[in-house]
């Protein structure tokens, strides 16, 4: 064989072993849902101290999803989804509320107790 083919035949096997690694990083990285809480339901259960069981709950979602989230306190109190500003009241005796809403503002947002300045969840949603 002229050094020419080696030339070409080595070129094209680089150029196929490039599409290969691009096709494999793009899959990897466009379906990344599999590896956020989007569209499933997440209990936050709030203690009669008014802490989060657990502590702070992180939830991660990408732009587009389904944001599904409950949260179950003792007593009367007022949850607000900051950065969305949704703000949800639990009636006096205890009880709870549920957030479902599209994850259409990128960032990283809190949930929190309002009156006692406690928070719960950690949002991050990304894009």
């Amino acid at each position: 064989m002229g050094s020419n083919v080696v030339r070409a035949l080595a070129g094209v096997g680089v150029v196929i072993v490039a599409v290969v690694v691009l096709v494999v990083l793009q899959g990897s990285n466009s379906d990344s849902s599999g590896n956020t809480d989007g569209g499933k339901l997440q209990t936050i259960v709030v203690d009669k101290a008014g802490h989060p069981v657990g502590g702070i709950r992180r939830l991660t979602y990408n732009q587009g999803e389904q944001i599904l989230f409950k949260v179950e306190i003792p007593f009367a109190e007022e949850v607000h989804l900051h950065g969305y500003d949704i703000p949800k009241e639990v009636p006096k005796g205890g009880g709870s509320v549920t957030y479902s809403l599209p994850a259409s503002i990128e960032g990283v947002f809190e949930a929190e107790l309002e009156n006692r300045k406690e928070q719960i969840i950690e949002m991050t949603v990304n894009p």
